[in-house]
C-alpha cells in the first residue's frame, strides 16, 4: 500500500482542505472527525495483526482523541443550530 502526502481527490492543498473541512456545519464537521477515528481504528486493528503492536497503540490513542473531538464539536453545533440553517 502506498500512503500519498495529498488526498488525490481534491485538487487544493492540505491548508485548504483543513480550512474546507473547518468550515462545514459543524454536525457535519463531527461526522467527519468520527469517520476519521473509524479509519485509524481499522488501521489499528491491521497493525495489531502484523504485529505493530507500539503503532496499534498509538493509533488508537488517536483514534480517541478524534472521538472526543467530535463530541466537543457535537457541543459546539448545540449552541449554533437555533441560528444556523440546515442545508440538504
Amino acid at each position: 500500500m502506498q500512503y500519498p502526502d495529498h488526498v488525490e481527490k481534491y485538487s487544493g492543498s492540505l491548508a485548504d482542505l483543513a480550512r474546507d473541512i473547518g468550515n462545514m456545519r459543524y454536525d457535519s464537521l463531527a461526522d467527519f472527525l468520527n469517520h476519521l477515528g473509524d479509519d485509524l481504528i481499522r488501521q489499528a486493528t491491521a497493525d495489531k495483526a502484523g504485529g505493530r503492536i507500539k503503532l496499534a497503540s498509538q493509533l488508537e490513542k488517536t483514534a480517541k482523541e478524534l472521538y472526543k473531538a467530535g463530541k466537543k464539536m457535537l457541543s459546539v453545533w448545540e449552541v449554533c443550530k437555533p441560528y444556523m440553517k440546515r442545508s440538504g
